[in-house]
């Protein structure tokens, strides 16, 4: 481990809905944030998934739907998705597109007598599923005339007392890589300490002329999940069910930061980025029971504990790259600067996601259709994280810091789901659906309102041996992403965004 605390301010794209200064409780938020998942059935109808059973969404969901089914069945689903970001930045606007083609889940339900009383009956389902996928991409250019990301490096180079020896200290001339983005700049010549206290106030080469400046992020991975689960049904009235679900985290986030200097005769511009990728592995488990109060009409309510990751590893790695014309020293001018990287750091921590809880309420109309509907309640101000890694007095620090953070700047939250199903024959059914998530931001963190919008809509087609179905879901929200920050608030800017979701899923399976 080599300068932990270092990475804490670096920035970075934190994922679909919340790019900002890269923390640890953002990326605990990012981690455990709840998106449609399932089969194209339950995305059709807008996710109310947790009172709907004998579908393969309930080995992911709320396992006493697998008390539904009377026979076994395999199935899959692939999904093509659409990601779109519009950025507002200093008056200029901009669009990041971004497709992803995946599979959000499949299963195998296996039904029978499984136990002993002839009044019970049961299935287990083994499936695999996709919680998060991170494909929202960002592009955002224009012209600054207050400041440049330099700024923000000679404020941090300034915050810590740093001088020109003691940048110099943290530069490994054989491996060519610096401790901190303020380190990289000074030996890319960006940066220079003042000629006077050969420290702070750091200094930049003509820092009155306007700054072109480039973002661009890109963002990939998933948080996916492995399933087993049992569900069991009482005299057709009462359905019971326990899962047990083991998460895989792999992500990779990347930023590239550009600014360009027109008329600077010293420095062009430069190129700085970052990647930041994260592994772990989680678990957690789930008890839901489904009722019905009359044969047409069911609640239902599933509890799922947060899932607990032992060790999330990250590694973060970057580069500063100038483009330099000519920086008079001693004997003359140095034209040509190779890039500076960042000293590569790698970290491990522990966390808990939120503990989240859901009911829903379904009526049918016969065989002809039914209304949907589900709550989902997520603390996320219960979220934490902590460091086995750091010694005892440093990892109470670490959580002293930031879940009180996470205290402070999140909330619990409600998710509501509506979705309506109609059968036009015998084997063809029409759905669709809407949803609104909550942000999970208290008022305390801005006065951005990220509340998502989701509808959806979907098609589905059933035989006595098979089974197929297709829906459209779309999400829209807003978000706002701010590059770096400087003491005087009115000397940088945010990029207002616009997101735009859009995923398309077909999915089918057999009955055995």
């Amino acid at each position: 481990m080599k300068r932990i605390f270092q990475i804490f301010s670096l920035i970075l794209v934190s994922y679909i809905a919340h790019a900002q200064v890269y923390t640890y409780p953002m990326l605990a938020k990012q981690f455990s944030t709840s998106y449609v998942t399932g089969s194209a059935r339950m995305q059709g109808l807008g996710g109310t998934q947790s009172v709907l059973g004998a579908d393969l969404s309930s080995i992911a969901g709320n396992a006493a739907g697998l008390g539904f089914y009377s026979r076994s069945e395999v199935g899959l689903n692939f999904a093509l998705n659409s990601s779109q970001t519009d950025a507002d930045y200093l008056s200029q606007s901009t669009r990041g597109t971004n497709n992803l083609f995946h599979m959000p889940n499949f299963g195998i339900v296996i039904s029978g007598d499984y136990l002993s009383s002839s009044s019970w009956r049961g299935a287990f389902g083994i499936g695999y599923s996709r919680q998060v996928i991170l494909t929202q991409p960002l592009n955002m250019e224009g012209t600054n005339n207050r400041s440049s990301y330099l700024d923000h490096l000679i404020q941090k180079a300034g915050d810590k007392g740093a001088t020109g020896a003691s940048l110099d200290n943290e530069f490994d001339p054989v491996y060519n890589t610096a401790d901190s983005p303020e380190a990289a700049a000074y030996q890319a010549y960006l940066i220079n300490p003042n000629a006077k206290t050969g420290g702070a106030p750091f200094e930049r080469y003509l820092p009155n002329l306007p700054t072109q400046q480039f973002g661009y992020a890109v963002n990939s991975g998933s948080v996916s999940q492995w399933d087993i689960s049992y569900g069991a049904a009482y005299q057709e009235h009462l359905y019971v069910g326990l899962g047990l679900h083991f998460t895989k985290l792999n992500t990779s986030q990347s930023q590239l930061w550009e600014e360009r200097y027109a008329g600077n005769n010293f420095v062009e511009g430069f190129t700085y980025e970052e990647q930041l990728i994260t592994t772990g592995s989680g678990i957690s488990a789930s008890l839901g029971v489904i009722y019905k109060l009359k044969p047409n009409l069911r609640v239902a309510l599933n509890v799922q504990s947060p899932t607990y990751y032992d060790n999330i590893k990250e590694q973060l790695t970057g580069s500063m790259s100038p483009q330099i014309s000519e920086i008079p020293v001693t004997g003359g001018y140095i034209t040509n600067v190779k890039p500076v990287k960042l000293t590569p750091n790698e970290f491990t921590y522990q966390l808990v996601t939120p503990f989240r809880v859901s009911g829903g309420m379904a009526y049918f109309f016969g065989k002809r259709g039914l209304l949907s509907a589900d709550v989902e309640m997520l603390n996320y101000a219960g979220m934490s994280v902590a460091s086995a890694e750091l010694g005892p007095y440093a990892n109470q620090q670490f959580k002293d810091k930031y879940n009180s953070q996470i205290s402070k700047n999140y909330q619990t939250v409600l998710n509501m789901k509506v979705g309506a199903e109609f059968r036009v024959s015998s084997a063809w059914t029409v759905r669709g659906g809407a949803a609104l998530y909550g942000s999970g931001f208290s008022s305390t963190y801005d006065s951005i309102d990220r509340n998502q919008f989701q509808v959806s809509g979907g098609l589905g087609y059933r035989s006595s041996a098979y089974y197929m179905d297709f829906a459209v879901v779309q999400r829209t929200g807003k978000d706002a992403y701010t590059p770096y920050t400087l003491k005087n608030a009115a000397d940088y800017a945010s990029a207002a965004l616009t997101l735009t979701n859009t995923q398309f899923t077909l999915g089918g399976g057999i009955f055995f």
